[in-house]
């Protein structure tokens, strides 16, 4: 089971066409016991803040993000990406953040035993901006590289944001009650092989990508 939810993220690794965002679906905001405890403090602020139409206060979102990148969970990093791109001398910084979006993104997911909530990794997949989607299709040697060098900033800052954000956009958060914190996330003890697998896989997922003509 868990070989196959694993696939099924990593079917959505890299675009085949351009995707306009899609209607977004938001995580669950009224959660009960442990579920109360997710800490979302601060990311939504962020992302309202990387998504302002006027450059000046956007590029300074941006500086921030950057600047505080290893405490950001998924979304926000999917949110500067995004923001990147609307510079196109920095698409390609815009493309290494979304990979480093979607490795944590794919990560969390893995970890958190309510398979429903894996689903996040699409809804935030469907929301990338299509330039960055159309720069990788263009620029598929280079997307290669960027991968590799999202791979390594991965492996290189530990994690500091709360990684039980994605069980908000599953099931067992919205009818659960959270008296049972063992619900949540897989044993820490498998955290290490699934990490390995997650960078594994996605290599392989963009080296097939660039090699598509």
């Amino acid at each position: 089971m868990r070989l196959r939810a694993f696939a099924l993220l990593l079917a959505c690794a890299l675009p085949a066409a351009a995707q306009q965002p899609a209607i977004e679906q938001k995580p669950y905001d009224k959660p009960q016991g442990i579920y109360a405890t997710i800490n979302q403090s601060g990311a939504q602020s962020a992302i309202s803040q990387l998504a302002q139409l006027f450059p000046t206060p956007r590029r300074e979102a941006i500086a921030a993000a950057i600047a505080s990148a290893p405490r950001q969970p998924p979304p926000v990093l999917y949110a500067l990406a995004n923001a990147i791109s609307l510079d196109d001398p920095r698409m390609e910084e815009a493309v290494f953040w979304y990979h480093v979006a979607r490795l944590r993104a794919v990560y969390d997911g893995l970890r958190c035993k309510d398979a429903s909530a894996r689903n996040a990794v699409n809804i935030l997949g469907k929301g990338l901006s299509p330039d960055v989607s159309r720069y990788q299709r263009q620029h598929r040697p280079r997307t290669l590289e960027i991968a590799e060098l999202a791979i390594k900033w991965d492996q290189q800052n530990p994690r500091n944001y709360d990684h039980r954000w994605i069980n908000l956009y599953g099931k067992v958060a919205r009818y659960s009650a959270g008296t049972d914190p063992s619900e949540l996330t897989v044993p820490e003890g498998e955290w290490p092989d699934i990490l390995r697998r997650v960078h594994e896989a996605h290599m392989k997922s963009v080296q097939e990508f660039a090699a598509q003509k």
